[in-house]
């Protein structure tokens, strides 16, 4: 039994599934940026990672025999892949809401103007990360040059309608930390940075989340490589909210990864736990949602998830 799972039986909980309402897509594991938070190591060189037009057209048959209520989009870049219009066009005719993770600088590279119109059209939201109101601290995360980039593209979704009233065009953004600690109460993170984006940039967004970062992948590297890992690994244990159990993700989501295997979060896809835990289930052998009451698989990187407020 992992560390979590002793944690959760200390509480008299247990970690099932309700019903499953969002698909969540891992496209791969192509990316234009090498952030050091990433859990999924993804970057330039992993462009064998890669969903495939056949894995695509497979992710869309099992979308629309399952009926799930959204669709959360995400990679590495999903901007990168290939089959991304693809997905929007297809998906959003099964699902009444779309999701695209974004890291900004893929979006407004000067080579999507016809994602740009693609996703104004079918309404997807944008969920972009963006860690940092201080420009050394977001480009020593995530890369030089990342900060401005991400200032541009929001700017640019602005003009298009994206976190302005009355479009129906949402915009919300991700702020993780910058270092091994954990974020600042979410409602005040909002506050701040509504506040500075609107006076120093014109910005506009819809809601913003704050999220601790996941101690795995490259973000793990780190850690260890930092001397801060054991630390870490303490102050998430220790924030550790019972209350928190019953809203985390896993339980309403399962994930696909780019060859179209199962996974009851992004985060286990990047453990290689499959669904459950048990043998790997790949959706073309998934006649439709994992079951209410199903099991979760756990490792101690859950307690990310379950910290504070927790991660939902």
């Amino acid at each position: 039994m992992d560390h979590f799972n002793k944690t959760l039986a200390a509480h008299d909980l247990q970690l099932t599934r309700r019903e499953t309402t969002t698909l969540q897509i891992n496209v791969g594991l192509l990316c234009n940026q090498t952030c050091r938070h990433c859990h999924l190591d993804a970057g330039p060189d992993r462009q064998q990672e890669n969903m495939n037009q056949k894995t695509a057209e497979a992710v869309v048959a099992y979308a629309q025999r399952s009926k799930f209520d959204t669709i959360d989009i995400t990679g590495g870049a999903p901007e990168l892949n290939p089959n991304l219009p693809y997905l929007i066009e297809s998906l959003s005719r099964i699902s009444s809401r779309i999701m695209l993770r974004s890291n900004l600088s893929a979006l407004n590279n000067g080579k999507n103007a016809r994602l740009m119109d693609l996703i104004s059209l079918h309404q997807v939201v944008i969920v972009a990360s963006f860690s940092s109101l201080d420009e050394s601290q977001a480009n020593g995360q995530r890369g030089d040059g990342v900060f401005q980039a991400s200032i541009k593209a929001l700017q640019k979704l602005n003009s298009i309608g994206y976190g302005q009233s009355g479009t129906g065009l949402e915009l919300n953004l991700v702020a993780n930390p910058t270092g091994a600690f954990l974020p600042v109460p979410q409602a005040q993170s909002e506050k701040r940075f509504r506040e500075v984006l609107h006076k120093k940039w014109g910005i506009e967004f819809n809601h913003l989340y704050s999220f601790a970062n996941v101690p795995i992948g490259r973000f793990r590297e780190w850690l260890k490589a930092s001397g801060n890992f054991d630390a870490y690994m303490k102050k998430l244990a220790n924030a550790f909210n019972p209350c928190a159990v019953d809203a985390v993700m896993c339980r309403a989501l399962v994930s696909v990864s780019w060859e179209g295997y199962l996974y009851d979060c992004d985060f286990n896809l990047a453990r290689s736990i499959p669904l459950g835990g048990c043998k790997r289930t790949h959706i073309l052998d998934m006649p439709g949602k994992p079951q209410p009451g199903n099991p979760i698989a756990t490792s101690d990187h859950c307690y990310t998830c379950t910290a504070g407020t927790g991660f939902t």
